[in-house]
């Protein structure tokens, strides 16, 4: 049976179980909650589950539809076209992650089972250094909270004030006919409250994936570093044995180095899984952490009464492109580190040669900085986080200048 037409892997109470075990892959358990709430975790594909990710789709495409039109029809005002086209891209993402968190089910499923099953548990090295990374974890954990913090405040004043304050819509939308009329306005309401919320936890639920995952990966580098650094010495016999079980008691050296190359191997693989499944998702993410920025920034010069609304637009914003840089810079400063690592294993006293031919290999390959792109267009590091933001000032001057130009006449 090919490949393509397994069954795939159910990833509940088992790897539940398994992962909150482990300090490090446990950090994906949130997006698991958030992915299954909305029936997006990629561990089956029947027919409900699809169904359900179409159903979102589609409505949040409609509700899109409309939205765009307000900001087209009132083009001219550029305070308003920004402000509505601010939400009108932060729909645009969410749709874009539904869609690939359906059409990638399977290819991220893999890639969930092999961090589940093979890569080498946090317990195998020494406390202090476990230590030091089960707090790199929870400051993963900590970025992604503090944007779901922003998101939350943010969008409680979207969906709230309009019918508190005015009875307007939570997103300005041009509909073709008359959408005051009693029960038409309240079920209008109602069916984008609901869907804007949808957009929230949509788009935390994958953040927290995509941080979870490349945070594993990133810490699966500093475990292996751990391991190949302390290769040739007695607390190499501990690692063999937590790693592997019975089969690590009579491991020699060099097999060990093998199964490190295999490691290694696999780690790169997982990387290039998530650039090939992730890069275009993190494009639209940057497209749309710039527009937010500048619009958000403008609108609140210019609209003092939107100005709470929009701080914590701009703070969502900032701290949901931080975590996708920071993530990114420390996957590649962790996979560049492994060649001092292996350098540093003490192989001037092993004079086997097939062991120093294998550790060249493999600080070679290390050599080759695991990167993360948007769309291969910019990586993802720190950068390019202030990069977007410098384009976001950019952005926000010029509508700035126009807005002012349209204010004059």
């Amino acid at each position: 049976m090919s490949a393509t037409t397994l069954p795939m892997r159910k990833l509940s109470t088992e790897f539940t179980k398994d992962v909150s075990r482990d300090g490090v892959k446990s950090c994906v358990l949130p997006a698991k909650f958030f992915l299954e709430g909305i029936c997006l975790w990629p561990d089956s594909e029947t027919l409900l589950k699809n169904v359900v990710g179409w159903f979102w789709i589609v409505n949040l495409s409609i509700m899109e539809v409309f939205h765009a039109r307000y900001v087209l029809k009132h083009f001219k005002n550029i305070s308003d076209a920004v402000g509505a086209g601010a939400t009108v891209s932060t729909t645009f993402s969410s749709i874009a992650r539904v869609y690939y968190m359906l059409t990638r089910k399977r290819l991220i499923n893999e890639t969930l089972v092999k961090i589940w099953k093979q890569f080498w548990p946090l317990d195998a090295i020494e406390p202090m250094k476990r230590k030091e990374i089960k707090t790199k974890v929870q400051i993963s954990l900590f970025i992604s909270f503090v944007l779901l913090l922003f998101t939350t405040l943010t969008n409680t004043v979207i969906t709230c004030a309009p019918y508190i304050r005015d009875r307007d819509m939570p997103l300005k939308s041009a509909f073709p006919f008359e959408w005051h009329r009693l029960y038409v306005y309240e079920f209008l309401y109602l069916w984008q409250y609901i869907f804007e919320w949808f957009v929230l936890f949509m788009i935390n639920a994958f953040d927290f994936f995509f941080v979870s995952l490349v945070t594993i990966c990133y810490l699966q580098f500093v475990i292996l570093q751990e391991v190949v650094r302390l290769i040739l010495t007695e607390e190499s016999r501990k690692h063999r044995v937590m790693i592997f079980g019975k089969r690590g008691e009579t491991m020699t050296d060099r097999e060990m180095l093998f199964e490190c190359l295999e490691q290694h191997k696999l780690i790169i693989g997982i990387c290039n899984e998530l650039e090939s499944s992730f890069n275009i998702p993190i494009l639209i993410q940057f497209f749309t952490s710039t527009c937010g920025i500048c619009a958000a920034t403008l609108i609140m010069k210019v609209d003092y009464s939107q100005f709470s609304k929009m701080f914590t637009l701009v703070g969502a914003h900032i701290s949901q492109l931080f975590c996708y840089c920071y993530v990114g810079q420390h996957l590649a400063f962790e996979s560049d580190y492994l060649s001092y690592a292996i350098y540093d294993c003490g192989w001037h006293i092993d004079y086997d040669r097939s062991f120093r031919k294998a550790l060249i290999l493999m600080m070679q390959r290390s050599q080759r900085t695991q990167r993360l792109t948007a769309a291969g267009i910019t990586e993802l590091d720190y950068a390019s986080f202030l990069g977007i933001l410098r384009l976001s000032f950019s952005f926000y001057t010029l509508l700035n200048n126009l807005f002012m130009k349209n204010v004059g006449q």
